[in-house]
């Protein structure tokens, strides 16, 4: 039933996202997305690895919850990379700086423009956050090991390669730096995640026909037409 709401109609839908007016033509945009409380010692760990790596990857940090903007400010502040409020950045920013994203609703967006994104909630033992939302926006979701929370998805969207998990932060951070060196394309990956989605709905209307058929067991002069 929860793959029945999702539609072709989830992704961006804009011919120019709005994002483009903060990144530099050429970006390479990482988004680490609803990053958690639990797990943002690890997350810290793999922001410093992956600048290191890829000092020119721009990333775009998102907490899951707006009261942990000043931790992380914090932390920024005494790493070794240029970082910004996403509410004080109004003009293009320069390729590696890292963009804390204290404003709501623009995650979709970002995902949008990505080249690799991480969800979080799933380098702690929190079961995870929503990574379909990546996926429908064109870009392959890495994962941590819990996300129990979306068992319903499937292990099949594993195994063909749609979300990619790693066991620990270092597994997490070489797979997302492999991904931003060879991104695969959004349409492509759009195009086989909606395929998925498809092959699994079907369970509200099956829902619905079954507890018809019940009432209609249990009351079958009153509900004689209630199949119609």
């Amino acid at each position: 039933m929860k793959f029945d709401r999702i539609s072709r109609t989830d992704a961006v839908s804009y011919t120019k996202n709005p994002l483009e007016s903060i990144l530099r033509p050429g970006t390479l945009l990482l988004v680490l997305g609803s990053v958690r409380r639990q797990e943002e010692p690890v997350v810290e760990k793999l922001i410093v690895d992956i600048h290191r790596r890829l000092p020119d990857t721009t990333i775009g940090l998102f907490p899951r919850h707006m009261h942990r903007i000043k931790y992380w400010e914090r932390i920024l502040n005494r790493l070794d990379i240029p970082w910004g409020l996403r509410s004080t950045t109004h003009k293009q920013v320069p390729y590696g700086t890292l963009i804390l994203w204290d404003t709501f609703g623009e995650l979709t967006l970002a995902y949008g423009l990505s080249k690799a994104a991480f969800v979080g909630g799933s380098l702690a033992p929190l079961g995870g956050q929503n990574f379909l939302e990546a996926l429908t926006c064109g870009v392959v979701p890495v994962i941590g090991p819990s996300w129990e929370n979306f068992a319903w998805v499937g292990p099949e969207i594993v195994e063909r390669g749609l979300v990619r998990s790693g066991a620990n932060w270092k597994e997490v951070a070489d797979i997302l730096v492999e991904t931003m060196k060879r991104p695969p394309s959004h349409e492509k990956v759009r195009a086989e995640a909606l395929k998925y989605v498809k092959a699994h709905q079907g369970g509200t209307e099956k829902a619905c026909q079954l507890i018809m058929e019940l009432l209609h067991q249990a009351h079958p002069t009153s509900h004689k037409n209630a199949l119609k």
